[in-house]
């Protein structure tokens, strides 16, 4: 009877916050470094910023009092269309009207000449940087407008404010004026004509006497209009001159190096969420866990350590304990005799061998018989674990004079089957000369009974297999095993690797009893901080 384990399908699910926090961790170097030095550039870029300075003054807009009547026509001041002070604000005369200005001040000719250059190229680009203006304004057009400049001097800034507001003034003066001159100049040009009609006259005639009376009217009309033109008075008053400002407005070295820094932050912690979620890899146990995977141990990263030190290592190293929690959890889901396991993993260069030779040794430690059968004929590594030379040969059959051979020596001749005795309680059958050619025997129809037939007289047996992401050699021979465990290496394999992996082996209907996660790094977590094997 085989079993099956679902799991979830987690490179989907929402990172939750200890995901973030071990994400983060792991890319602490970039998430510190990237405000740090992004943060100090735009500091060191900010302080070699020419500085500007902002300066404003304030207009009234409100009806004019300064209307009056010529003959039957009402002069009055109308109110300023919506928008219409921005226009004439930016438009080429009030411009050339400002310019003036500032070239009578007392500025420099540098300030001069900065000012004028830059207004004429905002004329042709119509982006407005030097001066803009506010309004607050009711539905009737009545509030106030602000005359705001930008300079590199606190003076100029001032000069320009006061210069913009004087020319709007001006303005809206000249448009009142602009009707009553010209009810003047049509005064004086009736008056011209009455004059000359008047001397053409009788003397004493009625008609003289006429025209006398309207050129008197005409004199008085005339003397009104010289007078409204004089008084005119637009709806804008001015309310408050510019102040020469004490601080400038840009650049703000410390601010902007804080705002770029934050960005920054942001950003990068963004990404090294995103390639979290994108290229997650397995990092700990309670990775598998939340996959719904059972965890058969943990073993440690050992800085260093050579392939062959990993048998001295479980013995009386820091491989002691944690393999002896793999032997009790293994053993769990194992018959309690003669249980043939395969050992897989996820993809290549996973430490697969290593953990094979090392559980072996775990139980080897605990007085059990094992067998190691290197069935890994792609890239044997077993022989590499074990010295084999000179080893004693121990029979895998009913045979009375063993031979020890290779896996395909002993599938072709299994009478004469044997096995090197490479520790105390641990044989091998090694794969030799590994290849496709090699490979071939695991399709010849006697090798499953051969597996059972060698199987006897050990209490069990270890089979290192290929990885199941690299061939499928895993998981045929893990149909004539017991169960299947899986080498996944901390921190490097990504989640849905093992995904796949475990996908195919529920398929395939193999017993799946576990993952061993391999090269934790020590003091990270479990029992490896409690330091037992490190008393050795």
């Amino acid at each position: 009877m085989t079993t099956t384990r679902s799991f979830s399908n987690s490179s989907t699910e929402n990172i939750d916050f200890s995901h973030i926090i071990g994400a983060l961790r792991r890319r602490w170097l970039p998430v510190v470094l990237a405000p740090l030095l992004i943060g100090g550039a735009t500091y060191t870029l900010s302080k070699r910023q020419a500085p500007v300075y902002q300066a404003s003054s304030s207009l009234m807009a409100a009806p004019s009092d300064s209307g009056g009547v010529l003959g039957e026509a009402s002069i009055t001041a109308s109110p300023l269309p919506q928008g219409a002070a921005e226009q004439v604000l930016h438009s080429r005369d009030t411009v050339k009207r400002i310019l003036q200005i500032v070239e009578n001040s007392t500025l420099s000719e540098g300030n001069k000449k900065a000012i004028m250059q830059d207004m004429n190229s905002e004329l042709a680009n119509g982006n407005y940087e030097r001066l803009r203006l506010k309004a607050r304004l009711d539905s009737q057009q009545r509030g106030t407008y602000e005359v705001q400049s930008s300079a590199e001097t606190p003076q100029a800034a001032r000069i320009l404010a006061d210069a913009a507001a004087t020319a709007l003034l001006e303005w809206d003066v000249q448009r009142v004026k602009g009707s009553v001159s010209l009810a003047r100049e049509n005064f004086q040009q009736q008056l011209t004509e009455l004059n000359l009609r008047v001397a053409a006259a009788t003397p004493g005639s009625v008609e003289q006497q006429a025209l006398q009376t309207a050129r008197a009217q005409l004199v008085l009309s005339l003397s009104q209009a010289s007078v409204l033109e004089k008084g005119a008075r637009g709806n804008l008053t001015l309310l408050s001159v510019a102040n020469a400002p004490s601080r400038p407005v840009s650049p703000k070295p410390l601010r902007n190096s804080v705002l770029s820094a934050l960005v920054s932050l942001f950003g990068v912690v963004g990404l090294a969420l995103l390639l979290e979620a994108v290229g997650r890899k397995i990092n700990s146990s309670n990775d598998l866990s939340e996959m719904g995977l059972p965890v058969l141990g943990e073993l440690p990263y050992l800085s260093g350590l050579k392939r062959a030190q990993t048998v001295s290592s479980v013995k009386s190293g820091k491989l002691y304990e944690p393999t002896g929690f793999i032997r009790v959890n293994m053993s769990a889901a194992l018959p309690q005799t003669s249980a043939v396991v395969a050992v897989t993993s996820a993809r290549p260069g996973e430490g697969k061998s290593s953990a094979v030779a090392a559980t072996a040794v775990a139980y080897a430690l605990a007085g059990k018989r094992v067998l190691i059968i290197d069935l890994d004929l792609h890239r044997p590594m077993q022989q590499e674990l074990w010295q084999t030379q000179g080893r004693k040969s121990v029979a895998l059959s009913t045979s009375s004079i063993p031979q020890a051979m290779t896996v395909a020596q002993a599938v072709a001749s299994p009478e004469f089957a044997g096995a090197y005795e490479v520790s105390e309680g641990i044989d091998l059958l090694p794969a030799g000369e590994g290849g496709r050619a090699a490979a071939s025997v695991l399709g010849d129809p006697n090798f499953p009974p051969l597996l059972r037939q060698w199987s006897k007289g050990y209490d069990v047996v270890i089979i290192d297999t290929p990885p199941i992401r690299a061939v499928a050699d895993a998981l045929s021979i893990a149909r004539s095993t017991d169960g299947l465990a899986m080498v996944v290496e901390s921190q490097h394999t990504p989640v849905p690797d093992v995904e796949r992996a475990v996908r195919d082996i529920n398929t395939t209907g193999v017993r799946f009893l576990g993952v061993i996660l391999n090269k934790v790094k020590l003091g990270e977590q479990g029992y490896y901080s409690y330091g037992y094997a490190s008393a050795d």
